[in-house]
């Protein structure tokens, strides 16, 4: 068989770069859950702002601001010299250590009015600061309680002098701005601060998760996915095309149409070359499209290559082979009401009766006919290896529309009946372990994997299709049964 892969196709080398075109495709699909992630960010931050409004505490401080000199110089001399000035700072600096002392912390402690207050107690509440180039020192006492604050800042007033001068002989340490009692709180921004970290922490956070979900989902993201990871060939690249117009009405988009684009319809003429090279080589007719989940365009890829297979002058029957959803009478905008599959196989038609022809797309089809929740069961029966033993003498080619491979046994069903079968993998869609789960269900078939189409393809390499505004209002000639004037002599 020509399919084949291993399970460790599906990881990526040590060695192997990102690519652009996947950093790409991981932004944008970032962009496109912008509100999962400001909403992330907003939770995060309102939290932030509960839990600082929860916390807070209101402080006050007592400031005094200090002056240093050299003892035998002034620093407010006009005549001062440089090295005076130079000798002033870095004496700030020294001053700095001997305000926080074990010896004067304990005779502010001692002295301060209040019995419960350590050393430690004195060295946590008092923060000195040396300003930067200048003689000017700040020593600041913050506690919960205003009076507390200014006690112990009036407690150093006492004894700061005698701490400095045993320190430095021949230095000067003057206060030059006395203590005050804080008449209200300290300014606080906690609320900010945290309100901010947490909007930051909540965006960032949410965009790590939902970029580790879309790394473990593991889906496809460009054509080498599709070799690497799941050893297929690339049967033709389908770029992406716009599937509703702007009134946002969802549209199907064909190849008789040329509005969808000529990059779209070229792209299944080289499909239905490709295709017809491999079916006449193999001496197969019916091939079965299918994918592994839903929404990933198998029945437009179905319907497509039946028209340009058609179009090719060629006699094509397109089976709606999804019992449980059928979509090919809506994708070529006629009516699903008529006889279909289920009819045929329940007995209630014949074959005969149920394939119609369309003059606009010079297509026969047979479409499903009432919807079944037991459509494997239906399709597993004999009737149904008759139908298409049947319709194999009266057509070039058979395309068969199947419900999802990776959901539910239908598609293998109808494989085991066909010659080969086609995979439609759409960008960023389906998981590869998903993928290969499908791929599994089709080789244990006895399927003849061909290949894939890479769908819906987004690369930069690969332009977009047009599909501007308009409706679709065609009216369709069909007739029903295999009749000689619906039909051109072989």
């Amino acid at each position: 068989m020509d399919h084949a892969y291993s399970s460790s196709a599906s990881e990526r080398t040590a060695d192997e770069a990102i690519s652009l075109e996947t950093v790409l495709i991981y932004a944008r699909k970032l962009l496109r859950r912008w509100w999962i992630i400001l909403l992330a960010a907003i939770v995060c931050a309102s939290a932030g702002f509960a839990a600082a409004q929860l916390t807070y505490v209101p402080t006050y401080s007592s400031q005094i601001t200090f002056s240093a000199s050299n003892r035998n110089s002034s620093l407010v001399s006009s005549g001062q010299s440089s090295s005076d000035i130079t000798a002033a700072v870095n004496l700030a600096e020294n001053f700095r250590y001997v305000m926080t002392t074990t010896e004067l912390s304990k005779r502010v402690a001692d002295n301060c009015g209040y019995k419960d207050i350590t050393v430690s107690d004195i060295q946590d509440f008092v923060s000195v600061e040396a300003i930067e180039d200048t003689a000017i020192l700040y020593l600041t006492v913050t506690t919960t309680d205003p009076d507390v604050s200014f006690a112990i800042a009036n407690a150093y007033m006492q004894y700061y002098e005698e701490a400095i001068t045993n320190a430095f002989p021949s230095t000067t340490l003057r206060a030059i701005d006395p203590p005050l009692r804080a008449e209200k709180p300290n300014a606080d921004n906690s609320r900010v601060l945290y309100t901010l970290l947490g909007f930051a922490v909540g965006a960032v956070a949410a965009a790590g998760v939902l970029l580790l979900a879309m790394v473990l989902k593991n889906p496809v993201l460009d054509a080498d996915d599709i070799r690497q990871k799941l050893g297929l060939k690339i049967i033709g690249n389908v770029a992406h095309v716009p599937t509703k117009n702007k009134r946002g009405e969802k549209k199907s988009i064909l190849i008789t149409d040329r509005r969808s684009g000529f990059v779209f319809i070229e792209a299944f003429k080289m499909i239905r070359t490709k295709l017809s090279n491999i079916l006449q080589r193999n001496g197969q007719k019916a091939l079965v499209v299918t994918s592994t989940m839903e929404n990933e365009g198998k029945t437009t890829t179905a319907v497509n290559i039946a028209l340009a297979l058609a179009k090719n002058g060629k006699e094509v029957l397109l089976i709606d082979g999804d019992l449980r959803k059928p979509a090919v009478a809506k994708s070529l905008s006629i009516p699903g009401d008529a006889p279909g599959l289920t009819d045929i196989i329940t007995g209630t038609r014949e074959l005969r009766e149920a394939i119609r022809y369309s003059e606009k797309y010079n297509l026969y089809l047979l479409l499903s006919g009432p919807a079944t929740a037991d459509s494997a069961e239906l399709l597993s029966s004999e009737k149904m290896e008759e139908i298409l033993k049947s319709v194999r003498e009266e057509f070039d080619y058979i395309v068969i529309d199947t419900a999802p491979c990776g959901e539910v046994a239908d598609a293998a069903v109808l494989a085991g009946y066909a010659d080969a079968v086609v995979m439609v993998v759409r960008q960023d869609t389906a998981p590869v372990r998903r993928i290969q789960r499908g791929l599994e269900n089709m080789e244990n078939a006895g399927a003849e994997v061909l290949g894939c189409i890479y769908n819906d393809a987004k690369s930069a390499g690969l332009q977009r299709g047009g599909y501007g505004k308009y409706g679709y209002g065609y009216g369709y000639g069909y007739g029903y049964g295999y009749g000689a004037e619906h039909r051109k002599s072989k």
